[in-house]
């Protein structure tokens, strides 16, 4: 059974570089890996939780209370999970996301923890979960994106949360701000260690 290993953070501060470098080293390695992005787009909820994430143009989304968004979201991870499992059988998954992103935009947003505790409850726990930390890049925001496109001190109070639950929860937190090299050496420091 392989590793599930799971990288969080606010938005823009280059998981999805860092999972990219994490790529190169699990193929260099020759090590069998699956790369997944949560939400999982290619599903039924992923399908909604697209269009709320990404209005159109026009600016049109469904209309959802932040609980029901996030229990879209849970619901979510849940119908991935029989999938997730058998990825594991193959070898470690490393994530973009997972439970704690919802638990940060959740309490960012508004919604009680403990609704947020008992949605996301019986999910599978990831084995090493790791935290970037630092101040935005402004170079990949998404326009239009409810979690980029927004007010700096929205950003700044998920930044908080996030850092809030990896004290909590006991996230490895890396440095985001220094090159996307010296983050890598120091994730893999990490996966070494566990």
């Amino acid at each position: 059974m392989g590793r599930f290993i799971v990288i969080y953070g606010s938005n823009n501060l280059g998981k999805s570089k860092q999972l990219d470098l994490l790529e190169q080293e699990y193929q260099g390695m020759g090590v069998p890996y699956t790369r997944i992005k949560y939400p999982i787009y290619d599903s039924p909820t992923g399908e909604i939780i697209n269009r709320v994430l990404r209005p159109d143009e026009n600016g049109n989304k469904p209309e959802l209370s932040e609980e029901e968004f996030q229990a879209i979201y849970a619901e979510n991870r849940r119908q991935f999970e029989p999938t997730l499992l058998c990825l594991l059988e193959s070898g470690d998954v490393i994530a973009e996301d997972y439970v704690g992103t919802g638990l940060a935009w959740g309490i960012t947003k508004g919604v009680n923890r403990g609704y947020l505790d008992e949605i996301n409850a019986g999910l599978l726990k990831p084995d090493v979960e790791i935290m970037l930390d630092g101040y935005r890049f402004g170079g990949g925001i998404e326009r239009r994106h409810r979690h980029e496109d927004v007010e700096k001190g929205v950003w700044e109070r998920s930044r908080e949360v996030h850092l809030e639950l990896a004290n909590e929860l006991g996230w490895e937190i890396v440095n985001a701000n220094d090159s996307p090299e010296k983050v890598h050496e120091r994730i893999v420091g990490v996966l070494a260690g566990v």
